[in-house]
């Protein structure tokens, strides 16, 4: 009986996208019955029906989804592998995934991040910019080693590092009416329009539902990406909006702004180190993050 080998796993999640037998064999360049022995055989190792065929095609059984899922997991874990023995034989000596917040590249992590890559050139380090939720998602699935993000969306399946305390701030052009305010709550700023990150942003829901506990309606009038986007439309007079309020030094003068901080409990997050446990992390990921620890200014 067949267990599943990478060629196999792959047949499955290409059935899975196509839905078809027929339309998998042509893509895997085999025959239709080839593929059906492949998973007769699978279906028979784990003893359970993987899919539902019928004369539309074949679609997966609760088992499948599952069995897809753990597939994708194995070809992109041997994908990975190929590929950082292919490094290696370059003379690179480890590899490094790291997914980063707006908020927390606006906090100064990259300048943490150029740091360690200058100290560790022989690191392979791959970078990139993501929203909250899709950074927990990476880490939690594998795809990143370490995220850097705050805790809006707390995950159990990850052990978190405090990294950096922040406030939240309402940012409003000079002149305005709240401009003069030393604080104010949240549901205070409701009778403006507001500026916001997409929804698909951890600051966007968090302020959904604080707009949510409030008799006020929240109106947001524009959504734009990067809280410098933010601070630039709000400078503009296109509405108000939160941000961090250690943009107010550099966005202030720059687009004639003034912070005002939020006095509601939810307003002063934390930036978090992310990652699915110490003890599983990989060498390099590993002097990552005691890199960034000798630098938090969170306890």
């Amino acid at each position: 009986m067949r267990r599943l080998d990478i060629r196999s796993a792959q047949i499955f999640l290409t059935v899975a996208e196509e839905g078809s037998i027929a339309k998998t064999a042509l893509r895997e360049h085999l025959v239709s019955s080839a593929i059906s022995k492949r998973l007769q055989e699978l279906e028979a190792s784990v003893g359970v029906a993987l899919l539902e065929r019928s004369q539309q095609g074949v679609r997966l059984t609760s088992a499948g989804e599952a069995m897809a899922h753990h597939a994708r997991q194995v070809i992109l874990a041997f994908n990975q592998m190929q590929s950082e023995m292919d490094d290696y034989v370059k003379g690179v000596r480890g590899h490094l995934r790291v997914r980063v917040s707006a908020s927390a590249l606006a906090a100064g992590v990259s300048e943490q991040i150029m740091v360690f890559k200058t100290k560790h050139s022989d690191i392979k380090l791959e970078f990139e910019e993501r929203e909250t939720p899709l950074i927990v998602r990476d880490v939690i699935e594998g795809r990143a080693d370490v995220g850097i993000a705050p805790n809006l969306l707390l995950n159990n399946e990850l052990e978190l590092i405090p990294y950096k305390h922040y406030d939240l701030a309402v940012a409003v052009p000079d002149g305005h009416e709240l401009s003069s305010y030393a604080s104010l709550r949240y549901e205070e700023t409701l009778n403006y329009e507001h500026v916001e990150q997409p929804q698909s942003s951890a600051l966007a829901q968090l302020l959904d539902y604080a707009a949510k506990q409030s008799s006020l309606v929240k109106k947001t009038l524009i959504r734009v990406r990067g809280f410098e986007g933010v601070c630039h439309m709000i400078g503009i007079g296109m509405g108000i909006g939160i941000v961090p309020l250690f943009l107010a030094k550099a966005y202030g003068p720059a687009y004639n702004l003034r912070f005002v901080p939020l006095t509601d409990s939810w307003a002063h997050p934390l930036i978090c180190i992310m990652f699915r446990g110490r003890a599983n992390l990989p060498f390099t990921a590993r002097a990552f993050v005691e890199h960034l620890e000798a630098s938090c200014d969170a306890n």
